[in-house]
């Protein structure tokens, strides 16, 4: 089974009094997602699995609209803001979060709406064993974020420690490999499909033999 782990496009700050910030994409992330969508449309794929969040969702909605399919929504895969009333794109944090900023690197997470990181850990592993214990096909592609991604990332590896990063940026594809029930990493933070186009698809990025273009 390959795994094809997609990162949100980019999307709009949302600030709210109350409720959980759910922000679409901007316009950029709209045209992220129109060039991974069909950068993927060429691969075998059997179900496409995302969050709950539309930043999630819109970024699949092309491709799922090019094959015809519908999303399975996970909750468990949303973001470790998943209770926030803000939202602020993770690149523009330092510069245009303030407060909010603030209390994230004082780590308040009651008091911005986020998960500890150790809750967060632990959800994004369990919703990660299940999609091994239980998989939806031999080619899924899972549209999350950026955390979720390097959650996954670090449960591939066996690395618990806070301090362990991946960048994954904005629409990016990061790839993992799952054969007899082992995961491993095939590839993190793709982004080619930003800059080429793609008739077919060859060799190990396709789960069932060469694709003719």
């Amino acid at each position: 089974m390959q795994v094809v782990l997609v990162r949100h496009g980019r999307p709009l700050i949302e600030c709210r009094r109350s409720g959980i910030a759910d922000p679409r994409l901007d316009p950029y992330g709209e045209w992220q997602a129109e060039r991974v969508s069909q950068w993927l449309a060429h691969e075998p794929i059997d179900a496409i699995v995302t969050s709950p969040k539309v930043r999630a969702i819109e970024t699949v909605a092309p491709l799922m609209k090019r094959l015809g399919m519908t999303n399975e929504v996970v909750a468990d895969l949303d973001e470790i803001d998943r209770g926030a009333a803000t939202y602020i794109p993770t690149d523009l944090l330092p510069t245009e979060g303030g407060q909010y900023w603030e209390n994230i690197i004082a780590q308040k997470w009651d008091e911005i709406g986020w998960d500890s990181p150790e809750i967060f850990a632990a959800r994004i592993r369990g919703a990660w064993d299940d999609l091994l214990a239980n998989p939806r096909g031999e080619h899924v592609v899972v549209g999350c974020h950026g955390g979720t991604i390097r959650c996954i990332l670090a449960a591939v590896i066996g690395e618990d420690s806070p301090a362990f990063h991946v960048q994954a940026q904005f629409a990016s594809i990061t790839r993992v490999l799952v054969e007899n029930g082992h995961p491993r990493i095939m590839s993190a933070n793709e982004t080619g499909h930003f800059d080429a186009d793609r008739i077919g698809v060859r060799g190990p990025m396709n789960t069932r033999g060469n694709l003719e273009p």
